[in-house]
Parts: structure tokens; C-alpha cells; sequence
């Protein structure tokens, strides 16, 4: 989304050269400064790609959640930051939300790409004044660029649960080693009658009426099915 934005500006022109420079630095102010820890949902419980990818080659669990109650989540958290559940914009499909972030990225940065100067030798500088509204007005449009994904993923249909905000003052934040990198991260408790289904993986042997004994011991009035997706293993 970064890069949409920053391809709005028009490289054959010195002037616009310049502003897209300081428009990348200034948000990469922002970005520097602030951490997103998100988790992924999907509005399909039984999409074969997501079986590949996600579900150990299809032997995996599909989870349905409660949409309202996981608002409801978002809406009692209290962890330093503010926890929020966006629907994923996809590229060109989503034009409208598109250019709705663009508009506020312009109207939170662009002040400052235009105070961007560069000297003879190639070196740059601009001096940024931050107001407590500024603040929030370039966090919020910073934070929009968690909501949108390549066009090419969007028969996913994601969702995002996330947190974005300066890891200072993230409430609990933990580290943990995540394919070869240090990565935060915060433990959000799941309520579990926010669990209303489970859906078993079209390579997964377990029969269903264990998985309904399993919920049942552990209080989850919960519907327990099985996927319909033909499934060919590797």
C-alpha cells in the first residue's frame, strides 16, 4: 500500500522526486517508532488453498469464531494500544478503499514530504513539528496500511485482528524466535464461547465424534464438521 501511494508521485519530475523522498522518510519515522501484532481470519471455513498452506497439507482444524463477540474483544482490551478488527482491502478489486487510504496519507504526510530539501551533494534534511493531533492523525494512517493485501490473495476473504502502537507502550509484549528472526508478540486470552465450529481438514483421520466429545468436556457447544474440499496429498 506504501508503494501505491508513493507511485502516485511523478518520478520524470525533480519536484515530485523530492516530495516522493520526503514522503517515504516521514513515514518511515512513523513505522520506526511503531510495532503492528496481528492474527488472521478468514470468511471461508473450507478453502482448499488455505488447507495447503495453513493446515498441515490438509490434516489441520478450520476454527469459526463469533464475529460480534470478537468486536466485543477488541472493544474490552486493554493493553496499551487499541485492538481492532479490519476487513482486508484487495488491490484493484477494493478501488474504493484504495483510494480512501491514499486521501489520508496524503492528508496526514504530505505537509512534511513537502518540508523534505536536498542539498547539491545528495543529502537531504527536513525539520518536523509534531502536535499531539498530528501524532495520532499519522498513526492512524499508518496503521491503514496493515488493511490491504495483493490482489492475488483475495479468494482468502481476511480479516485482521491487530494491535498498532509503539512497542514502549504495548502492555505485556513478549519476544519469541519465529523462523530465524526475534518477533513480538502479545497473548490475547480467546474467551471460548467465541468458538461456535470446527471443520476437520479433508486428509485429517480423526473421527468427528471424538472432536464432539473434546468440546463437549471442555464446555463448547460447538458444531463439528467435516470438509468437502477433494484433497489429492503430495
Amino acid at each position: 500500500m506504501l508503494d501505491r501511494w508513493l507511485d502516485k508521485f511523478d518520478r520524470s519530475d525533480a519536484n515530485q522526486r523530492q516530495l516522493r523522498t520526503g514522503a517515504k522518510l516521514t513515514v518511515g519515522v512513523v513505522l520506526r517508532h511503531y510495532v503492528a501484532l496481528g492474527t488472521c481470519f478468514s470468511e471461508e471455513r473450507d478453502l482448499l488453498s488455505q488447507w495447503r498452506g495453513y493446515a498441515h497439507d490438509g490434516a489441520g482444524y478450520s476454527v469459526t469464531f463469533d464475529k460480534e463477540k470478537l468486536d466485543r474483544l477488541c472493544g474490552d482490551f486493554e493493553g496499551g494500544s487499541t485492538l481492532q478488527l479490519s476487513k482486508v482491502s484487495y488491490g484493484n478489486q477494493d478501488s474504493e478503499q484504495m483510494n480512501a487510504i491514499v486521501k489520508s496519507l496524503y492528508q496526514a504526510f504530505g505537509g512534511d514530504a513537502a518540508k523534505y530539501e536536498e542539498a547539491p551533494d545528495g543529502y537531504g534534511h527536513m525539520s518536523l513539528s509534531l502536535t499531539p493531533e498530528k501524532t495520532q492523525r499519522q498513526k492512524n494512517a499508518a496503521s491503514d496500511l496493515f488493511t490491504v493485501k495483493n490482489g492475488a490473495f483475495k479468494e482468502e476473504l481476511e480479516w485482521r485482528l491487530f494491535l498498532f502502537g509503539s512497542r514502549y507502550e504495548m502492555k505485556n509484549i513478549e519476544f519469541r524466535e519465529s523462523a530465524n528472526l526475534i518477533s513480538p508478540f502479545i497473548r490475547l486470552p480467546i474467551p471460548a464461547d467465541i468458538i461456535v465450529g470446527v471443520t476437520l481438514g479433508p486428509t485429517n483421520p480423526t473421527p468427528m465424534d471424538l472432536i464432539e466429545t473434546l468440546l463437549e468436556k471442555n464446555g463448547l457447544e460447538s458444531w463439528v464438521k467435516r470438509s468437502r474440499a477433494s484433497y489429492r496429498n503430495r
